[in-house]
């Protein structure tokens, strides 16, 4: 059975959840990294050579398809690399910081026909992707409010925050891309409000650690979202569709089903520690999906477009916050 070889580049805690994943898939084979910084031990760990560049990684393993897990500044130019090797890629999302860099990668991926797939996540998620097939499939009726709730265990350290773009683009935004899935189209109202309840100090780098978000359709539905940096009951991504024929709610799994009861009280098992935990299956089936195309063929799933959309309906909530 031939195995198709792949090269990540970066090395940081998303490059490890990728490598993993690759591993784990019959038909891949982890051939190395790129990182033209400070590789880290994951390349050592998996006992693999990690290039400066990709055009060396290329050169020296001659891999089927790259993961691009550097950091968003770097995104468009590897995916232009991609394609001057002719390389289908699995991209981590954002695709970019602005419009005009989003609009060239489309551009230059659409003219070269390679698959390209965006790694929002929850597109991949096997819960979430059945909630959403059973809301497109008239389940619960036509649709009249969503609820979204985002909540992380920790604000992260400010040497990762001050990179990150912001609360809306770095975390809402996959609630705003789920809602886009979910509805297919923009919405034609955003009222926002970001507030800095766990850190003051974020306004120094002009970054907020709490979202609170309505979106409204002019023909009815309506959508909240809530998301904090801060939960110290644990790790929560929980979704809510009501509609006219009934609800639909999707919780995170806990991570075992036994619940204890007694006198002092009812004991459930704890949640998942962060998004790597709650998501694994979804990154799995990102890096599955890429395998499929590379022997298959098809259409991403979820496209560099679909980042577009994203990325508008981001610099709408932003603005709409000021």
């Amino acid at each position: 059975m031939r195995k198709y070889r792949i090269v990540i580049v970066g090395t940081g805690r998303i490059a490890a959840v990728h490598a993993r994943s690759v591993h784990r898939n019959p038909w891949l084979e982890l051939a190395g990294f790129v990182d033209t910084l400070a590789p880290g031990s994951l390349p050592s760990d998996w006992g693999l050579p990690c290039f400066p560049t990709l055009g060396e990684a290329a050169g020296a393993v001659v891999p089927d398809a790259i993961v691009i897990a550097s950091p968003t500044d770097t995104h468009v130019s590897y995916l232009a690399m991609a394609v001057d090797l002719s390389l289908p890629a699995l991209c981590e999302k954002p695709v970019a910081r602005d419009r005009r860099s989003i609009e060239m990668a489309i551009d230059l991926v659409g003219r070269s026909g390679l698959p390209v797939i965006l790694g929002f996540h929850r597109r991949f998620d096997p819960m979430r992707r059945e909630a959403r097939n059973r809301i497109a499939a008239g389940g619960i009726g036509k649709i009249e409010h969503i609820l979204q709730l985002s909540r992380d265990i920790s604000l992260p350290d400010r040497t990762v925050t001050a990179h990150q773009g912001g609360i809306v683009a770095d975390m809402v935004v996959h609630d705003l891309d789920e809602l886009l899935w979910l509805m297919g189209r923009q919405p034609d109202r955003v009222h926002a409000r970001l507030d800095r309840n766990v850190d003051p100090g974020l306004a120094e780098i002009g970054d907020h650690d709490t979202a609170s978000l309505q979106v409204e359709w002019d023909d009815g539905p309506v959508g909240h979202i809530s998301a904090t940096r801060r939960a110290v009951h644990g790790f929560e991504q929980r979704l809510e569709v009501f509609g006219s024929g009934g609800r639909l709610v999707c919780d995170d799994p806990r991570i075992s089903c036994v619940r204890q009861d007694s006198a002092q009280g009812t004991l459930l098992d704890r949640r998942d520690a962060g998004f790597q935990e709650r998501y694994r299956d979804a990154y799995q089936a990102e890096v599955d999906h890429l395998a499929d195309l590379l022997r298959c063929g098809g259409e991403p799933l979820c496209s560099l477009d679909d980042g577009l959309k994203a990325f508008d309906l981001v610099e709408r909530v932003v603005e709409g916050a000021r």
